[in-house]
């Protein structure tokens, strides 16, 4: 599997698995408004409460305009980057949603 690293800056959360962020893809170039679904964890729905805090909590841990890291791993069914969203401080955050009981490991 091929993956690929880059610098990223979050403009908005989705739901508690989704966001879009803008990808610095290097020497100016960008791609904008790109949404990048979490690789291999499962958020509940929107239409629940659970759903709403998953969001909630992700959009605690990415004000828009934070600096991430997104790394890439395939696009999905719906064009979406699949990958992994690593914060400033080094944490994943797919890692952070598990251990506050957010998310869980999806079944393939």
């Amino acid at each position: 599997m091929t993956t690929w690293t880059v610098p990223a800056i979050v403009r908005r959360v989705i739901d508690g698995d989704t966001i879009v962020c803008d990808l610095d893809q290097g020497w100016d170039t960008w791609r904008v408004n790109q949404r990048i679904r979490l690789l291999d964890i499962d958020c509940p729905e929107m239409n629940t409460a659970e759903g709403r805090m998953a969001k909630q909590f992700t959009a605690d841990q990415l004000p828009l305009g934070t600096s991430v890291t997104v790394i890439s791993h395939s696009l999905d069914n719906f064009g979406r980057v699949l990958g992994q969203v690593i914060l400033a401080d080094g944490r994943d955050l797919s890692g952070c949603l598990i251990r506050a009981g957010h998310a869980v490991v999806k079944d393939e």
